[in-house]
C-alpha cells in the first residue's frame, strides 16, 4: 500500500483536505447565550432552523468521521486489489469535504452573524 505513490497522495490529500476542514469549521464555531441558525432545509414551514450553538460542533465531528471513513475505505478496497475503486473514494472523500466546507460556512454565516 505504501508503495503505490498515487494511492498515498491522495490518502494525504484526503487527511489534508479533512484538517482544512476541520480547522476552519472549528474556528468559525463561538459560543453564544442565544439559540442560533443550525440548519436549512427546503422542507418544512420554516427554512431555517435554531438550536444550541453547541448543535454545530456536530459539523467538526462529521469531517473527522468522513475522513476516518473514508481512508479506512480505501484502505480497505486496496487491499482487496480494487485500486480503481480506492482511488474513487478518495476523490469522493475529498469532494464531499469540499461540499460540506461551503455548506458549513453558509450555516455558521447564519448563525454568528
Amino acid at each position: 500500500m505504501f508503495a503505490d505513490r498515487t494511492f498515498l497522495m491522495i490518502a494525504v490529500m484526503l487527511i489534508a483536505a479533512g484538517l482544512i476542514y476541520v480547522t476552519v469549521t472549528g474556528f468559525t464555531v463561538q459560543g453564544r447565550d442565544v439559540q442560533v441558525y443550525s440548519r436549512y432545509t427546503s422542507f418544512g414551514e420554516a427554512h431555517f432552523y435554531k438550536s444550541p450553538w453547541q448543535h454545530l460542533i456536530s459539523f467538526v465531528v462529521f469531517g473527522v468521521m468522513v475522513v476516518l471513513i473514508h481512508l479506512g475505505l480505501m484502505t480497505k478496497f486496496h487491499n482487496l486489489e480494487r485500486r480503481g475503486a480506492a482511488m474513487l473514494v478518495g476523490y469522493a472523500g475529498v469532494a464531499i469535504l469540499f461540499i460540506a466546507l461551503m455548506y458549513s460556512l453558509f450555516v455558521m454565516h447564519l448563525a454568528f452573524r
